[in-house]
């Protein structure tokens, strides 16, 4: 082919804008490592906090009211069908280091075979009381169950202080979580939980690493949100807050209490760490994913913020480490820039490294918070430190799928969230709804 200034020319016009746009995405790619490793080093700020500083706060004793009164506690669990710890977890209720409160369990069917076990315990408590509350047709049952236990409540019941069934609370889980609301500024009080993987399977240890991504968050921060798992208020706020009329549809319960709370009432929410508890991780890849997508669609409808704000962080990490990583791989290929290969290195173990400490303090952080499972937890230690890049593409997957749809199928019943206090119920091959069951008393009114 004969010269050409022109083709040639060309070709350099070509080369060189390929080189113009090379360094343009090398510049925006190095502002996304920066921004991830100033992501990370604040995630391992708080997971220094979780791992440090929350186990020590843990072992103080619970300082008693300010008045130095304990008032009467109504404590509430929505309740369904017989784990292999339900008789276990209702006994450390039965055992707790608390004055005066009394348990209101609240099943959706007296078919429910717990209810069997409860009548038993009953017959041996007197503090035990049952709540049948029938099929929930425009809430979400467990909003259901609670609000069909609270109308068993009157004016002595001071607090409320909700808990899931299959937690096992310590013996000062009580006492702790209620103490904190003598103080006028705090307008709920709130725990958390710590997955225990029990059995090998992979799956059991990435749900304890990501749960306790969520726990390290909990603490004395404007952005603390409720658990309903384990949280307590005030009976007269409850119905103040107006939380009552916003639980009438929501399929939330935390999250709408959390709202009240914080949004219409200005009030805090404050995080107990005595009240963490260990809930037990039984999954597999399915499950794991199922379960995931939920909470994070939950969380899509509820706190919309929360869900974006997950997502850019883990779309800004995964794109700077996969954008180091590359870089390293492709260093020791061709070696053509040693120097630069040095600081694409650096910058890979900066980020990796700082995500490895995150992870690490998380684990030790359980560990300490819950001593009695201590082996069961570090065996998520490899996947916390090494595989973490690994927990943030699973996390992501999750939180992508939850952007997928309103609706979602919680023990047997579809949920459709048209919004955080408005929920449409789908029973399609469930029975027409029945009259709630009055189990040992007549209904009381409500005594606001």
């Amino acid at each position: 082919m004969p010269y050409s200034p022109a083709r040639r020319f060309g070709i350099m016009i070509d080369h060189r804008l390929w080189r113009v746009h090379v360094v343009t995405a090398s510049f925006y790619l190095f502002w996304v490592w920066a921004t991830a490793l100033l992501l990370a080093i604040w995630g391992a700020r708080v997971a220094q906090r979780f791992g440090i500083r929350l186990p020590r706060m843990a072992t103080k004793p619970v300082e008693p009211p300010q008045d130095g009164h304990y008032p009467r506690v109504a404590v509430i669990l929505p309740i369904k069908g017989v784990d292999d710890d339900t008789h276990v977890n209702i006994q450390a209720l039965l055992d707790q280091d608390y004055p005066d409160y009394r348990l209101i369990f609240a099943v959706e069917s007296d078919d429910d075979p717990v209810v069997n076990l409860l009548e038993k315990i009953a017959t041996e408590d007197s503090r035990i009381e049952i709540v049948v509350a029938g099929l929930a047709t425009n809430r979400g049952q467990k909003v259901h169950n609670q609000l069909a236990a609270i109308e068993r409540t009157t004016a002595e019941d001071q607090v409320l202080a909700f808990l899931d069934a299959d937690a096992k609370p310590s013996a000062h889980w009580l006492r702790a979580l209620v103490a904190p609301l003598s103080r006028e500024e705090i307008g709920a009080t709130t725990g958390y939980r710590y997955y225990v993987p029990v059995t090998d399977h992979t799956a059991n240890k990435i749900v304890s690493i990501l749960n306790a991504q969520v726990a390290a968050l909990f603490g004395p921060y404007r952005r603390t949100l409720a658990w309903g798992g384990s949280m307590a208020i005030r009976r007269a706020d409850f119905f103040g807050f107006g939380l009552h009329g916003m639980w009438q549809h929501a399929l939330s319960d935390d999250y709408v209490l959390s709202y009240c709370v914080k949004t219409k009432a200005k009030s805090r929410v404050h995080f107990v760490a005595q009240c963490l508890v260990a809930s037990e991780a039984n999954f597999n890849w399915a499950s794991l994913f199922e379960f995931a997508v939920r909470q994070y669609r939950i969380t899509k409808v509820c706190a919309s913020w929360v869900w974006i704000t997950a997502i850019g962080g883990a779309l800004i990490y995964l794109t700077a480490f996969c954008y180091t990583l590359f870089n390293v791989i492709y260093g020791f290929i061709y070696r053509q820039n040693p120097h630069e290969h040095i600081n694409q290195i650096a910058m890979f173990l900066t980020l990796y490294g700082t995500s490895m400490l995150r992870g690490y303090l998380l684990v030790r952080g359980g560990q300490l918070l819950l001593p009695e499972h201590k082996q069961a937890i570090r065996s998520a230690m490899l996947w916390a430190t090494l595989g973490m890049p690994w927990c943030f593409l699973i996390n992501l997957l999750a939180l992508v799928g939850a952007a997928f749809g309103r609706t979602i199928v919680w023990r047997g019943i579809a949920y459709h969230m048209v919004s955080r206090t408005h929920t449409v119920v789908h029973r399609p091959h469930a029975s027409p709804p029945t009259v709630p069951h009055r189990s040992t008393q007549e209904m009381s009114p409500l005594d606001r």
